[in-house]
């Protein structure tokens, strides 16, 4: 039997001596625990580095490993906003027992259906939000004359339930 790397990241954000905001990815493994003064329990990416060192982390932005990397070899987590070679863009989920590419619409498809396709990561749905809009061009109506400015256009939300 093949060993599995089970692993996770999380983002920690933070504020540094200037007052400025800064986050960062840690990756390692999930714990969610309570520590003391904690109104409950917190998710926690446990790395070691010379012994376990836990980092309490923003829970929504926990994402596993999905054991595959893009075409420059870096890893594609959940969450992740991908690319593959035939053009289509889509988000990384877990759904029913397995990681999928959400294109947005109610389509989705499992990863390990494209998983021989080459991938590019975008970016995540956390840090790059902007990812997620897709332009939709204007409407025409019956006479087949746009219904909208030239300047305007509808905004779709890709990838996220």
């Amino acid at each position: 039997m093949a060993e599995r790397e089970i692993k996770y990241r999380g983002l920690k954000t933070f504020q540094i001596f200037s007052g400025e905001m800064k986050s960062v990815w840690i990756y390692g493994f999930y714990l969610k625990r309570g520590t003391y003064g904690d109104p409950g329990p917190q998710a926690h990416i446990f790395v070691y580095e010379n012994g376990y060192e836990g980092y309490r982390v923003e829970a929504k932005t926990i994402g596993q490993f999905t054991e595959l990397v893009d075409i420059t070899g870096k890893e594609i987590y959940e969450d992740d906003i991908i690319s593959l070679e035939d053009g289509r863009i889509g988000v990384i989920n877990f759904k029913d027992g397995c990681f999928v590419v959400n294109y947005g619409s109610g389509t989705r498809q499992a990863l390990y259906d494209v998983q021989d396709l080459k991938m590019t990561i975008l970016g995540n749905r956390f840090e790059n939000p902007e990812l997620l809009v897709s332009v939709i061009p204007p409407k025409k109506n019956e006479n087949n004359a746009q219904e909208l400015l030239s300047n305007e256009f509808e905004r779709e939300l890709i990838a996220m339930e």
